[in-house]
């Protein structure tokens, strides 16, 4: 009796279990839950393996640098962006306090310091997302290959309204180069790198003819002094001078506002890149270019000295949104070359 007692109880016991199994099993999650983790098998003659992988649904890579670049930089995976944009947060905040520490310096001599000992310690490179930097013509570029490739994108999306309209194709990218020593050279390199360049774009097209010039150069030259004939360089024979000033003050050359200029060429809108060395000038020219910003994407400029407005221009640039991707001393008694790149607004949004 006590046998078939026990019996009796294990089949019941089973049976419950079995019961209890096959209803936990139906309560668990099915469909498609992305943050769970997914059984992933491969079997064919040739191989057969398993692996776990987190099927969690991820963003696109590049997503965020497109977004806080304008388009700019397309190809940088999130997770590293973070890190960049969290770097640059961290050297920004340094900065802030060494210019509190340090900007008595410049307000007290009201003319320069000795600059050596004032760049050690301020206004270092705050953005290390620039990759693919390439030194043409004297001047470091921010992945001059993606301005190319830039330009030809916007130059081909227009084509059909340029068409259309009746009206001749004009360059989507210009670059505006004024009092660099060597003016000639770097738009000479930067116009056999870019076409270059655009030859390997269109290495596959099937028609006769490509138009190789991606950006359009133009020289400002008050003194006259430059030359060529190369399709694709413009030369002017006035440089820039501030909105502030009437006069540069030197003899036997012309001036105008950049917005002068911009208005009587025709380019409002469509400047990409704005190289400028011109003896000085930087610290009163600044407010003119940061009015140009919702389109310029890089600025290259040489600073001359360190006067008591120093500070101003660095801080005015980074609240437009230019960060500091390059700097070096020339190789001349204080003096430093300096290359920023544009960052939207979002890119501040350190917790984005």
């Amino acid at each position: 009796m006590t046998i078939l007692l026990s019996i009796s109880f294990i089949s019941v016991a089973v049976v419950f279990t079995r019961v209890y199994l096959f209803f936990a099993n139906k309560s668990k999650p099915t469909g498609s839950n992305t943050d769970k983790i997914s059984f992933n098998s491969i079997n064919n003659e040739t191989q057969t393996s398993t692996t776990w992988s987190w099927k969690k649904k991820s963003k696109k890579p590049g997503k965020k640098s497109i977004k806080d670049s304008d388009g700019f930089f397309n190809s940088i995976p999130d997770a590293d962006w973070k890190q960049i944009k969290e770097e640059t947060k961290n050297i920004i905040n340094i900065q802030d306090g060494i210019t509190q520490r340090t900007s008595y310096l410049l307000s007290e001599s009201g003319a320069n310091i000795d600059s050596d000992s004032w760049w050690i310690d301020n206004w270092k490179i705050n953005f290390n997302g620039c990759q693919n930097k390439m030194y043409i013509g004297g001047k470091w570029l921010c992945d001059p290959q993606r301005v190319v490739s830039i330009a030809d994108e916007l130059y081909e999306s227009n084509k059909p309204k340029r068409k259309k309209r009746g009206v001749t194709q004009q360059k989507e990218c210009i670059i505006y180069i004024s009092g660099v020593v060597n003016e000639i050279d770097f738009a000479d390199q930067f116009l056999d790198y870019s076409m270059a360049r655009m030859s390997e774009l269109h290495s596959s097209d099937e028609e006769e003819s490509i138009d190789l010039v991606a950006c359009e150069l133009h020289i400002f030259a008050p003194h006259g002094q430059e030359k060529t004939t190369r399709d694709g360089i413009f030369i002017h024979d006035w440089g820039f001078r501030p909105s502030n000033k009437e006069s540069m003050g030197v003899a036997g050359a012309s001036f105008k506002t950049l917005q002068q200029t911009i208005t009587e060429l025709g380019h409002a809108g469509r400047i990409s890149m704005l190289v400028v060395d011109c003896e000085g000038c930087e610290w009163d020219l600044y407010p003119d270019i940061l009015s140009l910003a919702d389109h310029v994407k890089q600025v290259l400029l040489q600073m001359h000295g360190t006067p008591f407005m120093t500070n101003d221009l660095f801080l005015a640039m980074q609240q437009n949104g230019y960060l500091i991707y390059h700097r070096a001393a020339s190789g001349y008694a204080e003096i430093h070359d300096y290359s920023f790149i544009k960052m939207e607004p979002n890119f501040y949004n350190w917790k984005d």
